[in-house]
């Protein structure tokens, strides 16, 4: 492995936390992977209005379809996504299956409702 410069001060700061390769083993690998999986699920602009949405109403396929301008396979493949990520589930009444976020669906968009980026911070920051 090639050696790199730090700053002192970042590498007081990683000696209190014992060292770099102690840093590099914290970090929590499987739960990245879960978050890796479903930041991919909502990269898709179809997904987020689906998610979004099913915020504000349960909805059945047909509704989603409308709304996202997708035929019912492709809505159908969409839905697919977000459920295997655990964010909507799916009831059945009747004929129908009818689609609603699942508490974590909903915590994410809360949390996006909350966390809206803004461009004047992100540039501060530089």
């Amino acid at each position: 492995m090639k050696k790199f410069e730090i700053p002192d001060e970042i590498e007081k700061e990683m000696q209190k936390r014992g060292g770099w390769n102690s840093i590099k083993r914290s970090l929590p690998l499987k739960e990245i992977k879960e978050v890796e999986k479903v930041m991919k699920v909502l990269s898709c602009k179809i997904r987020l209005k689906i998610l979004y949405a099913l915020a504000e109403q349960r909805m059945c396929v047909c509704m989603l379809a409308d709304l996202t301008k997708c035929s019912y396979p492709k809505c159908s493949y969409h839905i697919s996504k977000l459920k295997e990520v655990g964010l909507i589930k799916a009831t059945r009444k009747g004929n129908y299956l009818i689609y609603s976020l699942t508490p974590f669906g909903k915590s994410i968009v809360r949390h996006f409702n909350k966390y809206k980026p803004r461009k004047l911070d992100a540039e501060k920051t530089l």
